[in-house]
Protein backbone atom coordinates (compact mmCIF):
# COMPACT_ATOMS: atom_id res chain seq x y z
CA UNK A 1 0.00 0.00 0.00
CA UNK A 2 1.21 2.98 -1.00
CA UNK A 3 1.08 5.68 2.04
CA UNK A 4 1.14 10.42 1.44
CA UNK A 5 2.71 11.93 3.99
CA UNK A 6 0.81 15.11 4.50
CA UNK A 7 4.49 16.67 6.48
CA UNK A 8 6.15 15.94 2.60
CA UNK A 9 3.79 17.45 0.60
CA UNK A 10 3.32 20.52 2.46
CA UNK A 11 6.85 20.89 2.78
CA UNK A 12 6.99 20.95 -0.91
CA UNK A 13 4.60 23.27 -1.02
CA UNK A 14 6.42 25.29 0.58
CA UNK A 15 9.24 25.20 -1.24
CA UNK A 16 7.43 25.95 -4.43
CA UNK A 17 5.89 29.23 -3.22
CA UNK A 18 9.28 30.27 -1.65
CA UNK A 19 10.77 29.70 -4.92
CA UNK A 20 7.90 31.36 -6.96
CA UNK A 21 8.72 34.43 -4.24
CA UNK A 22 12.21 34.55 -4.59
CA UNK A 23 11.90 34.41 -8.05
CA UNK A 24 9.69 37.72 -7.97
CA UNK A 25 11.84 39.07 -5.95
CA UNK A 26 14.90 38.47 -7.70
CA UNK A 27 12.72 39.53 -11.06
CA UNK A 28 12.41 43.86 -8.93
CA UNK A 29 15.58 43.56 -8.14
CA UNK A 30 17.02 42.97 -11.83
CA UNK A 31 14.44 45.90 -12.64
CA UNK A 32 15.20 48.22 -9.86
CA UNK A 33 19.23 47.22 -11.00
CA UNK A 34 18.85 48.01 -14.74
CA UNK A 35 17.22 51.00 -14.06
CA UNK A 36 19.59 52.29 -11.62
CA UNK A 37 22.27 51.42 -14.09
CA UNK A 38 20.80 52.67 -17.11
CA UNK A 39 18.47 55.29 -16.28
CA UNK A 40 18.35 58.43 -17.36
CA UNK A 41 20.10 59.23 -13.91
CA UNK A 42 21.42 55.99 -13.96
CA UNK A 43 24.59 55.18 -12.83
CA UNK A 44 26.26 54.31 -16.40
CA UNK A 45 24.36 57.54 -17.44
CA UNK A 46 26.24 59.50 -14.90
CA UNK A 47 29.68 58.26 -15.72
CA UNK A 48 29.11 58.95 -19.78
CA UNK A 49 27.95 62.28 -18.85
CA UNK A 50 30.70 62.78 -16.67
CA UNK A 51 32.98 60.99 -19.08
CA UNK A 52 31.81 63.46 -21.67
CA UNK A 53 32.21 66.77 -19.29
CA UNK A 54 36.05 65.91 -18.72
CA UNK A 55 36.37 65.46 -22.90
CA UNK A 56 34.80 68.58 -23.09
CA UNK A 57 36.80 70.68 -20.69
CA UNK A 58 40.15 69.25 -21.93
CA UNK A 59 38.99 70.49 -25.31
CA UNK A 60 37.75 73.79 -24.23
CA UNK A 61 41.22 74.27 -22.66
CA UNK A 62 43.18 73.25 -25.38
CA UNK A 63 41.22 76.05 -27.61
CA UNK A 64 42.50 78.60 -24.90
CA UNK A 65 45.95 77.25 -25.04
CA UNK A 66 45.92 78.00 -28.86
CA UNK A 67 44.15 81.54 -28.29
CA UNK A 68 47.05 82.58 -26.23
CA UNK A 69 49.43 81.60 -28.61
CA UNK A 70 47.74 83.19 -31.83
CA UNK A 71 48.38 86.25 -29.91
CA UNK A 72 51.88 85.96 -30.08
CA UNK A 73 51.70 85.55 -33.84
CA UNK A 74 52.28 89.22 -35.13
CA UNK A 75 52.21 88.31 -39.28
CA UNK A 76 50.77 85.53 -41.21
CA UNK A 77 52.91 82.09 -41.16
CA UNK A 78 52.89 79.01 -42.84
CA UNK A 79 51.68 75.60 -41.19
CA UNK A 80 52.95 72.46 -42.56
CA UNK A 81 50.29 69.82 -42.40
CA UNK A 82 51.39 66.10 -41.77
CA UNK A 83 50.69 65.21 -45.38
CA UNK A 84 53.19 67.91 -46.03
CA UNK A 85 51.08 70.25 -47.71
CA UNK A 86 51.58 73.79 -46.61
CA UNK A 87 48.21 76.50 -45.43
CA UNK A 88 49.16 79.87 -44.62
CA UNK A 89 47.68 81.12 -41.07
CA UNK A 90 46.49 84.75 -40.66
CA UNK A 91 48.16 86.79 -38.30
CA UNK A 92 46.88 86.44 -34.91
CA UNK A 93 45.92 83.38 -35.50
CA UNK A 94 46.68 79.47 -34.64
CA UNK A 95 46.27 75.75 -35.94
CA UNK A 96 43.92 74.30 -32.75
CA UNK A 97 45.73 71.87 -30.33
CA UNK A 98 42.49 69.85 -30.19
CA UNK A 99 42.49 66.59 -31.28
CA UNK A 100 41.10 66.07 -34.56
CA UNK A 101 41.08 69.37 -35.45
CA UNK A 102 45.13 69.73 -36.21
CA UNK A 103 45.13 68.30 -39.18
CA UNK A 104 43.61 68.66 -43.15
CA UNK A 105 42.81 65.47 -43.17
CA UNK A 106 40.37 65.73 -40.23
CA UNK A 107 39.30 69.29 -41.31
CA UNK A 108 42.14 71.87 -39.78
CA UNK A 109 40.70 74.45 -37.53
CA UNK A 110 42.45 77.68 -36.32
CA UNK A 111 41.48 79.73 -33.81
CA UNK A 112 42.48 83.84 -33.60
CA UNK A 113 43.64 85.34 -30.24
CA UNK A 114 40.09 86.66 -29.55
CA UNK A 115 38.73 82.96 -29.68
CA UNK A 116 36.94 82.99 -32.88
CA UNK A 117 37.39 79.37 -34.92
CA UNK A 118 37.37 78.96 -38.40
CA UNK A 119 37.85 75.76 -40.52
CA UNK A 120 40.10 75.45 -43.51
CA UNK A 121 38.22 74.84 -47.27
CA UNK A 122 40.98 73.19 -49.48
CA UNK A 123 39.80 74.18 -53.54
CA UNK A 124 42.54 72.41 -55.69
CA UNK A 125 44.69 73.83 -57.68
CA UNK A 126 44.57 70.64 -60.09
CA UNK A 127 40.87 71.58 -61.00
CA UNK A 128 42.41 74.38 -63.04
CA UNK A 129 44.98 72.11 -64.85
CA UNK A 130 42.86 71.24 -68.27
CA UNK A 131 41.06 74.01 -68.16
CA UNK A 132 42.21 76.98 -70.98
CA UNK A 133 42.73 79.63 -68.08
CA UNK A 134 45.07 77.68 -66.34
CA UNK A 135 47.47 76.80 -69.98
CA UNK A 136 46.97 80.07 -70.96
CA UNK A 137 49.67 80.62 -68.16
CA UNK A 138 47.80 83.28 -65.96
CA UNK A 139 48.76 83.28 -62.40
CA UNK A 140 48.00 86.90 -61.30
CA UNK A 141 44.51 87.38 -62.62
CA UNK A 142 43.58 91.08 -63.12
CA UNK A 143 41.14 91.31 -65.74
CA UNK A 144 37.56 90.54 -65.91
CA UNK A 145 38.27 87.90 -68.48
CA UNK A 146 40.48 86.14 -65.77
CA UNK A 147 38.03 86.80 -63.17
CA UNK A 148 35.06 85.07 -65.37
CA UNK A 149 37.38 82.33 -66.06
CA UNK A 150 38.12 81.39 -62.37
CA UNK A 151 34.75 81.84 -61.86
CA UNK A 152 33.33 79.55 -64.67
CA UNK A 153 36.25 76.37 -63.67
CA UNK A 154 34.94 76.84 -59.77
CA UNK A 155 31.62 76.45 -60.87
CA UNK A 156 32.22 73.81 -63.13
CA UNK A 157 33.99 71.63 -60.30
CA UNK A 158 31.10 71.89 -57.73
CA UNK A 159 28.16 71.92 -60.22
CA UNK A 160 26.40 69.82 -58.67
CA UNK A 161 25.75 71.90 -55.95
CA UNK A 162 24.39 75.07 -57.89
CA UNK A 163 21.45 76.45 -56.88
CA UNK A 164 18.85 78.66 -58.28
CA UNK A 165 20.54 81.89 -57.15
CA UNK A 166 23.63 83.93 -58.92
CA UNK A 167 26.33 85.88 -57.17
CA UNK A 168 24.84 89.02 -58.86
CA UNK A 169 24.53 92.43 -57.38
CA UNK A 170 20.71 93.33 -56.98
CA UNK A 171 20.44 96.05 -54.16
CA UNK A 172 22.38 97.79 -51.37
CA UNK A 173 19.34 97.01 -48.63
CA UNK A 174 20.41 92.91 -50.13
CA UNK A 175 24.08 92.62 -50.08
CA UNK A 176 25.33 96.37 -48.50
CA UNK A 177 27.11 96.95 -51.40
CA UNK A 178 26.24 100.18 -52.85
CA UNK A 179 26.57 99.35 -56.68
CA UNK A 180 27.08 96.59 -59.08
CA UNK A 181 31.02 97.46 -59.25
CA UNK A 182 31.40 97.32 -55.47
CA UNK A 183 29.83 93.92 -55.41
CA UNK A 184 32.09 92.85 -58.09
CA UNK A 185 35.15 94.31 -57.16
CA UNK A 186 34.63 92.63 -53.68
CA UNK A 187 33.74 89.06 -55.37
CA UNK A 188 36.92 89.43 -57.97
CA UNK A 189 39.19 90.16 -54.83
CA UNK A 190 37.77 86.76 -53.41
CA UNK A 191 38.11 84.95 -56.44
CA UNK A 192 41.81 86.12 -56.47
CA UNK A 193 42.54 84.89 -52.61
CA UNK A 194 40.84 81.33 -53.39
CA UNK A 195 42.93 80.48 -56.77
CA UNK A 196 45.90 82.27 -55.23
CA UNK A 197 45.48 80.16 -51.98
CA UNK A 198 44.15 76.70 -52.63
CA UNK A 199 41.27 77.91 -50.47
CA UNK A 200 39.45 79.75 -48.22
CA UNK A 201 38.64 79.73 -44.01
CA UNK A 202 34.84 79.18 -43.13
CA UNK A 203 33.55 79.85 -39.53
CA UNK A 204 33.57 76.56 -37.29
CA UNK A 205 29.95 78.27 -36.09
CA UNK A 206 27.07 79.83 -36.94
CA UNK A 207 27.81 83.54 -35.52
CA UNK A 208 26.96 83.57 -32.53
CA UNK A 209 26.22 86.81 -29.59
CA UNK A 210 29.48 88.20 -27.66
CA UNK A 211 27.43 89.02 -24.63
CA UNK A 212 25.05 86.38 -22.55
CA UNK A 213 22.26 87.59 -24.70
CA UNK A 214 19.66 86.39 -27.32
CA UNK A 215 17.57 88.24 -29.73
CA UNK A 216 13.93 87.28 -29.79
CA UNK A 217 11.50 89.49 -32.08
CA UNK A 218 8.14 87.47 -31.63
CA UNK A 219 7.01 86.93 -35.11
CA UNK A 220 8.15 90.38 -36.34
CA UNK A 221 9.86 89.67 -40.20
CA UNK A 222 9.16 92.30 -41.15
CA UNK A 223 11.74 95.12 -39.50
CA UNK A 224 15.07 95.69 -39.97
CA UNK A 225 15.85 95.09 -36.07
CA UNK A 226 19.15 96.98 -34.84
CA UNK A 227 22.51 94.61 -34.50
CA UNK A 228 24.18 96.21 -31.58
CA UNK A 229 25.43 92.69 -30.16
CA UNK A 230 28.87 91.63 -30.46
CA UNK A 231 29.32 88.89 -33.10
CA UNK A 232 31.41 85.88 -32.40
CA UNK A 233 32.60 82.57 -33.99
CA UNK A 234 32.31 79.80 -31.04
CA UNK A 235 30.66 77.18 -29.00
CA UNK A 236 27.90 77.47 -26.56
CA UNK A 237 27.05 81.26 -27.91
CA UNK A 238 23.34 82.17 -29.08
CA UNK A 239 22.83 82.44 -32.66
CA UNK A 240 22.74 85.77 -34.16
CA UNK A 241 19.37 85.57 -35.42
CA UNK A 242 16.77 87.97 -37.18
CA UNK A 243 19.49 90.25 -39.34
CA UNK A 244 18.83 90.50 -42.91
CA UNK A 245 21.68 89.94 -45.28
CA UNK A 246 22.81 93.18 -45.51
CA UNK A 247 23.63 93.39 -41.27
CA UNK A 248 24.67 89.94 -41.94
CA UNK A 249 27.50 91.30 -43.69
CA UNK A 250 28.38 94.22 -41.84
CA UNK A 251 28.43 91.92 -38.86
CA UNK A 252 31.15 89.87 -40.83
CA UNK A 253 32.95 92.14 -42.10
CA UNK A 254 33.92 93.08 -38.02
CA UNK A 255 34.81 89.70 -37.56
CA UNK A 256 38.18 90.04 -39.77
CA UNK A 257 41.76 89.51 -37.83
CA UNK A 258 45.16 89.86 -39.05
CA UNK A 259 45.00 92.09 -41.70
CA UNK A 260 42.30 89.73 -43.77
CA UNK A 261 39.10 90.18 -44.74
CA UNK A 262 35.85 88.51 -43.63
CA UNK A 263 32.45 88.64 -45.27
CA UNK A 264 29.24 86.32 -45.93
CA UNK A 265 30.01 83.99 -48.29
CA UNK A 266 29.29 83.95 -52.18
CA UNK A 267 27.12 81.57 -53.89
CA UNK A 268 30.26 79.88 -55.71
CA UNK A 269 31.91 79.45 -52.11
CA UNK A 270 29.15 77.62 -50.68
CA UNK A 271 29.29 75.34 -53.50
CA UNK A 272 33.38 74.82 -53.06
CA UNK A 273 32.47 74.18 -49.34
CA UNK A 274 30.12 71.10 -50.25
CA UNK A 275 32.29 69.86 -53.17
CA UNK A 276 35.07 70.04 -50.50
CA UNK A 277 32.76 67.68 -47.82
CA UNK A 278 32.08 64.88 -50.91
CA UNK A 279 35.79 65.41 -51.85
CA UNK A 280 36.09 63.83 -48.04
CA UNK A 281 33.56 61.58 -48.51
CA UNK A 282 30.55 62.67 -47.50
CA UNK A 283 27.57 61.56 -49.79
CA UNK A 284 26.33 63.63 -52.43
CA UNK A 285 22.53 63.06 -50.74
CA UNK A 286 24.01 63.82 -47.73
CA UNK A 287 24.75 67.38 -48.96
CA UNK A 288 22.19 68.25 -51.64
CA UNK A 289 19.03 65.60 -50.57
CA UNK A 290 18.39 65.00 -47.46
CA UNK A 291 20.97 65.93 -44.89
CA UNK A 292 18.53 65.02 -41.55
CA UNK A 293 20.99 62.74 -40.45
CA UNK A 294 23.71 65.30 -39.39
CA UNK A 295 21.38 68.53 -39.52
CA UNK A 296 19.07 70.21 -37.29
CA UNK A 297 15.58 69.70 -38.28
CA UNK A 298 11.98 69.68 -36.84
CA UNK A 299 11.51 65.90 -38.17
CA UNK A 300 14.50 64.43 -36.44
CA UNK A 301 15.68 64.00 -33.16
CA UNK A 302 19.65 63.43 -31.65
CA UNK A 303 21.27 63.72 -28.33
CA UNK A 304 23.07 67.02 -27.14
CA UNK A 305 25.32 66.96 -24.55
CA UNK A 306 26.28 70.93 -24.02
CA UNK A 307 24.62 74.32 -24.43
CA UNK A 308 21.38 75.64 -24.47
CA UNK A 309 18.14 74.76 -26.62
CA UNK A 310 14.95 76.66 -27.15
CA UNK A 311 11.53 74.98 -28.17
CA UNK A 312 9.83 78.05 -29.05
CA UNK A 313 12.09 79.39 -31.77
CA UNK A 314 14.49 81.33 -29.35
CA UNK A 315 12.07 83.17 -26.99
CA UNK A 316 13.21 81.48 -24.09
CA UNK A 317 16.15 78.61 -23.79
CA UNK A 318 17.48 75.72 -20.92
CA UNK A 319 20.56 74.91 -20.32
CA UNK A 320 21.39 70.97 -21.13
CA UNK A 321 21.95 69.53 -18.07
CA UNK A 322 23.89 65.80 -18.80
CA UNK A 323 21.95 64.65 -21.92
CA UNK A 324 19.07 66.22 -23.02
CA UNK A 325 17.35 64.46 -26.38
CA UNK A 326 15.65 66.64 -28.93
CA UNK A 327 12.63 65.25 -29.79
CA UNK A 328 11.64 65.40 -33.70
CA UNK A 329 9.94 68.83 -33.46
CA UNK A 330 11.52 72.43 -33.97
CA UNK A 331 13.97 73.05 -31.22
CA UNK A 332 16.68 75.81 -31.76
CA UNK A 333 19.93 75.08 -30.64
CA UNK A 334 23.22 77.36 -29.43
CA UNK A 335 26.64 77.00 -31.45
CA UNK A 336 28.28 73.45 -31.08
CA UNK A 337 25.56 71.75 -28.93
CA UNK A 338 26.79 68.52 -30.59
CA UNK A 339 29.63 66.79 -33.11
CA UNK A 340 26.33 64.75 -34.86
CA UNK A 341 25.45 68.37 -36.79
CA UNK A 342 29.29 68.73 -38.21
CA UNK A 343 31.04 68.03 -41.23
CA UNK A 344 34.96 68.22 -41.10
CA UNK A 345 34.47 70.13 -37.79
CA UNK A 346 31.94 72.73 -39.11
CA UNK A 347 29.52 73.22 -37.44
CA UNK A 348 25.66 73.19 -38.25
CA UNK A 349 25.97 73.70 -42.02
CA UNK A 350 22.66 72.39 -42.58
CA UNK A 351 19.89 73.35 -39.85
CA UNK A 352 19.27 74.88 -36.89
CA UNK A 353 19.02 78.23 -38.90
CA UNK A 354 19.56 80.13 -42.17
CA UNK A 355 22.41 81.27 -43.44
CA UNK A 356 22.39 84.01 -45.65
CA UNK A 357 24.80 84.12 -48.90
CA UNK A 358 25.88 87.04 -51.29
CA UNK A 359 23.38 85.62 -54.20
CA UNK A 360 20.85 87.75 -55.81
CA UNK A 361 17.38 87.05 -54.22
CA UNK A 362 14.21 88.86 -55.66
CA UNK A 363 12.63 87.89 -52.23
CA UNK A 364 11.39 90.89 -51.52
CA UNK A 365 10.34 89.55 -48.33
CA UNK A 366 13.44 89.32 -46.50
CA UNK A 367 15.61 90.15 -48.76
CA UNK A 368 18.00 87.65 -48.27
CA UNK A 369 19.61 84.18 -49.94
CA UNK A 370 19.37 81.39 -48.34
CA UNK A 371 21.13 78.04 -48.16
CA UNK A 372 21.64 75.47 -45.63
CA UNK A 373 17.89 74.84 -44.84
CA UNK A 374 16.84 76.00 -41.01
CA UNK A 375 14.23 76.15 -38.01
CA UNK A 376 14.52 79.38 -37.64
CA UNK A 377 16.54 83.05 -39.33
Amino acid sequence: MVRISLKNKANNGITLIALVITIIVLLILAAVSIATLTGQNGILTRANDAKTETEQAEEDELRKLTQVEAATYLKEHEYTDVSGEKVTIPAQCAVSQAEGENTLEDGLVIIDKNGNEWVWIEVPKSIYENEEYYTNGATNPTSSEDYTNIEKIMQNYATKYRGSYTDEWYSEAQHGFVSPEEYNNHKNAMLKSVYENGGFYIGKYEVGIGEDTYRNYGTDYSTEHPIDETPVIQQDKYVYNWVRCNQAQELSESLAVGGKTSSLMFGIQWDLVLAYLESKGISVADLNEDSGSWGNYSNVAFNITRGKYSTDYGANYTTVNGTYQKPESSVLLTTGATKRNSKMNIYDLAGNVWEWTLEKSTDTSLPCANRGGSLRR
